[in-house]
């Protein structure tokens, strides 16, 4: 039963960059952020928030648990609607480890090749590494 003035469900969507897409009635939606782990129902107040990479688990309005793995993103939160746009939505267990595992290296020969004076750069590949390395992990 719903409180007066709180909904019951909320829309729960979901983007890549890819062109993958999701858009269901979710009761409940737990997210990794980069912020730590964070549970929405119905009614949260608003926020907003990253994801580096990380599982989004929700139920649907029909009880039925689902889980994605987001890879570098946000997280925007509104009382009835959470929108999740992200660079990559992967079902567990289809993540390329080995290819993921092979950019890791690439990054890190191009970071090696550097100057030092070359601070912007290093940090965003610094950034992208440790983003995949994170990637890797939850996709294990």
């Amino acid at each position: 039963m719903a409180v007066k003035g709180i909904p019951s469900e909320m829309k729960l969507f979901i983007a890549s960059s890819t062109g993958k897409h999701l858009e269901v009635e979710a009761k409940e939606v737990y997210i990794e952020t980069d912020d730590g782990d964070l549970g929405v129902l119905p009614g949260h107040q608003p926020e907003f928030y990253s994801v580096g990479a990380g599982f989004v688990k929700f139920k649907d309005k029909e009880g039925n648990e689902v889980t994605k793995l987001l890879f570098n993103g946000f997280v925007q939160i509104e009382p009835e609607v959470v929108r999740i746009g992200v660079q990559e939505i992967y079902e567990p267990g289809d993540v390329d480890v080995s290819s993921l595992e092979k950019e890791v290296e690439e990054l890190k020969e191009k970071l090696a090749s550097l100057s030092e004076e070359e601070v912007e750069t290093r940090q965003h590949i610094e950034s992208e590494i440790k983003a995949r390395e994170t990637l890797i992990k939850k996709a294990r």
